[in-house]
């Protein structure tokens, strides 16, 4: 009697530790996402805050093409936000372009503009148990990810100098997207091209990257495409293959006509894979 007591006592304990477990799982509270919030206001109480617009001077001091996107989207008067917050809700992503896993998820994407500075937090699950990942920089010119699984157990956490560099060339190419004001910013340079593309390269902290955008006759940019930013391990090799955004769908929102899709691509020599497509998100800006 004693040991079968004892037998139901402990299946209990599981059954209840399995329902915690479960319930903790399915609530929206993670204390690594409590954890990133609390940073990316930090770095909000530390940013340079004004009221300044970018003005039809600035604008011309531009390269052509890129002045034919500025009247394309309506720059001149927007804002010189210095901060924008974008939520992509329910996003496709391939977690593994050799293996082409698949998540649905959720992406929390901060960029400053003052001290310029990306980071993210992307919410989705394995197998029903949760997978979080933190792209994130280091003052020490470091940029990875971390991974966290079921909101407990940090798994990897990945890092090198190269992930700066691919940090900034993001934040490049998704603030043409999300908060265009930055087309204005002291990091960027532009060198044309010819009358439909134009190389920009954003310098910070003693780090450059670059990448292409190309403007159509309209002025809308349609493609953001870098050899420097992605580098996959293929056969055991560290390899550079090409990395493409293109954005469709302008709309008219926030103020501006704004990118409504994006997606992201990478380009391998026999292929192409589209990790990440998004026409579900919203923009929140900070002066």
């Amino acid at each position: 009697m004693k040991v079968r007591n004892r037998i139901m006592i402990f299946v209990g304990f599981i059954l209840l530790l399995v329902g915690g477990i479960l319930i903790y799982w399915n609530i929206s509270y993670s204390p690594y996402k409590a954890d990133f919030i609390k940073k990316m206001e930090n770095r909000l109480d530390d940013i340079t805050k004004n009221d300044d617009v970018c003005t039809s001077e600035e604008i011309a001091g531009l390269p052509e093409p890129m002045q034919r996107y500025c009247e394309y989207i309506g720059l001149e008067n927007f804002p010189k936000y210095q901060a924008a917050r974008i939520i992509f809700k329910k996003t496709k992503f391939i977690f593994d372009a050799q293996s082409g896993k698949t998540l649905d998820m959720d992406y929390d994407l901060w960029l400053f503009n003052d001290k310029l500075y990306r980071s993210a937090y992307c919410t989705s699950s394995m197998y029903f148990v949760p997978f979080d990942g933190i792209d994130y920089c280091t003052d020490d010119n470091q940029g990875g990810m971390k991974g966290i699984l079921g909101k407990a157990i940090q798994i990897f956490d990945i890092y090198d100098s190269h992930g700066y560099k691919a940090a900034l060339i993001s934040w490049l190419a998704e603030s043409i997207a999300f908060n265009p004001s930055m087309i204005l910013s002291p990091y960027v340079t532009y060198e044309v091209i010819d009358d439909m593309h134009v190389k920009a390269t954003v310098t910070y902290n003693g780090v450059s990257g670059s990448g292409i955008f190309t403007i159509n006759e309209e002025g809308a940019i349609t493609e953001f495409y870098s050899e420097e930013r992605q580098i996959e391990n293929i056969n055991g090799t560290l390899t550079p293959i090409g990395w493409r955004c293109e954005y469709e769908n302008y709309i008219m929102k926030n103020g501006i006509n704004q990118i409504n899709t994006v997606r992201c691509i990478k380009v391998f020599e026999d292929k192409e894979v589209v990790y990440f497509d998004s026409d579900n998100f919203d923009v929140t800006y900070f002066k």
